[in-house]
């Protein structure tokens, strides 16, 4: 005659439930021993406390190696990015296009530019950096407390008549179709960066962040 399994009421279930929690007649919790519980808990910590090692000194290897004021791989920039300002760059040549009888065409470049020479006023420049004018060593005049590094101070009124001037009705020459164009190089380690002024087609090109980065 086959047998049926009979089925298991709540209360059944619940007390199964609670002998596997705490097996009294064996002495086991959750199916094992309070002394393979010790083994299992001190395996798991050697365990995790050689992993924590290991991910600590790999980061400490790594942080010992870079150096927070200058990057590690040099060699892979051999000449410095260089941004433009007005945003003159279109899709696959430099262009600057704008009606000199009409002035919404060429405000958003005049307020662009207004924006960028906002740092390189005298205000700012005597806080933030300090005058190199004369100094023979510049490396050392510009080495601040904690290997920190100071910058040479560029001024807005060396740019001559691309200064902004707030009076003037056309601050930066594009009424009279020869618009002041600014180029601007990023800052490369080991390297102390001059201006230059070229006038070319009626335009002005600076380089304008003079600065020393040792």
């Amino acid at each position: 005659m086959a047998t049926f399994n009979e089925k298991k009421t709540c209360s059944q279930r619940m007390e199964n439930f609670g002998r596997f929690i705490w097996n009294s007649d064996t002495g086991e919790f959750m199916g094992r021993t309070p002394e393979k519980w010790v083994y299992i808990s001190l395996y798991y910590v050697a365990f995790y406390i050689v992993m924590i090692g290991i991910f600590a000194l790999s980061i400490y290897s790594l942080m010992a190696t870079l150096s927070p004021y200058e990057p590690f791989y040099q060699d892979r920039l051999p000449s410095p990015g260089v941004t433009m300002r007005p945003d003159v760059y279109g899709d696959e040549k430099l262009e600057l296009i704008y009606n000199v009888t009409d002035k919404k065409t060429y405000e958003p470049s005049v307020k662009m530019l207004i924006k960028f020479l906002e740092e390189y006023n005298t205000t700012t420049q005597q806080e933030n950096n300090k005058n190199c004018t004369g100094v023979t060593d510049v490396a050392r005049f510009l080495t601040g407390p904690g290997r920190t590094k100071y910058a040479c101070q560029f001024l807005e009124s060396e740019l001559g008549d691309c200064a902004y001037n707030p009076d003037h009705e056309d601050p930066f020459g594009f009424q009279k179709g020869q618009p002041c164009i600014f180029i601007k190089i990023n800052r490369v380690s080991f390297q102390i960066l001059g201006y230059i002024q070229y006038t070319n087609m009626h335009s002005v090109f600076f380089l304008l962040d003079r600065r020393q980065f040792i």
